[in-house]
């Protein structure tokens, strides 16, 4: 770095960048959309890089220490808006300390519409979403020991007859495809594009969403505490799960 250079440029030169870069990922999903519509009629689907039981995606009862609840499929405000051939799974998972967590799997069938990002849906649903961006969690069973997640920190209003008060929870996600895994929706689409149109196949993304509820503190101090907390309960919980979500050997 030049030490006489003027610190007063910088926040130009840093927003100019930023705009770049955006620039950059309008015009890649641009393109890709256009390459997507005009490929619609490929005749190839990809095997699916999550495991399947009767053809359908897979939670397991039991996660390390997590006993899971009943497992429920798409909902039927889901089943409206999204391709027939869609499908998905949601459980509950609790831990004997009292740690809690809902896991989903979505897995697209041969319509690229079937997985969207999770920020479209959840305002819809009283969610607001303070902070979004991409972590990485210890996962052993990753290529490199490393899996990339997006993190959403998000509260939303509980009404009581008593009160009215704000709940707040860490969502994480991540897309699976057949050797592929990306937290970035831009890089799921340019994939997909680049399948359909070298390769007349469709790839067959699925996309796992996993919460956990921060519990409330009264300072802002106490509240990045718990913050991180819930943090290191999701990457305990997903270490544990990642292996069981994958395709069996030969199966």
């Amino acid at each position: 770095m030049n030490p006489s250079a003027n610190p007063a440029s910088t926040p130009t030169v840093t927003r100019m960048l930023s705009v770049r870069q955006l620039a950059s990922i309008v015009a890649i999903l641009g393109v890709t959309i256009v390459l997507t519509a005009l490929t619609s009629d490929v005749t190839k689907v990809s095997e699916p890089g999550i495991r399947l039981v009767n053809g359908q995606p897979y939670l397991p009862d039991i996660v390390g220490d997590w006993v899971g609840g009943a497992a429920d499929g798409l909902s039927d405000a889901e089943k409206q808006v999204l391709p027939a051939d869609t499908a998905g799974i949601r459980r509950r998972y609790r831990r004997a300390d009292g740690g809690e967590v809902t896991c989903s799997v979505v897995l697209a069938g041969r319509d690229v519409t079937s997985i969207h990002r999770p920020e479209l849906c959840l305002p819809g649903q009283g969610w607001n979403i303070q902070r979004e961006h991409a972590e990485t969690i210890r996962t052993p069973a990753v290529e490199g020991g490393e899996l990339k997640i997006m993190r959403m920190d998000a509260v939303h209003t509980v009404t009581t007859a008593a009160s009215a008060r704000p709940a707040g929870v860490i969502f994480i996600y991540w897309f699976v495809g057949k050797d592929r895994l990306t937290p970035y929706h831009w890089q799921r689409i340019f994939w997909t594009t680049q399948d359909r149109v070298l390769r007349n196949c469709n790839h067959r993304w699925a996309y796992i969403l996993i919460a956990a509820s921060v519990r409330p503190e009264q300072t802002a101090e106490a509240q990045e505490r718990a913050q991180a907390d819930t943090m290191r309960l999701l990457g305990s919980f997903v270490a544990q799960l990642y292996p069981q979500l994958r395709p069996l050997q030969g199966g």
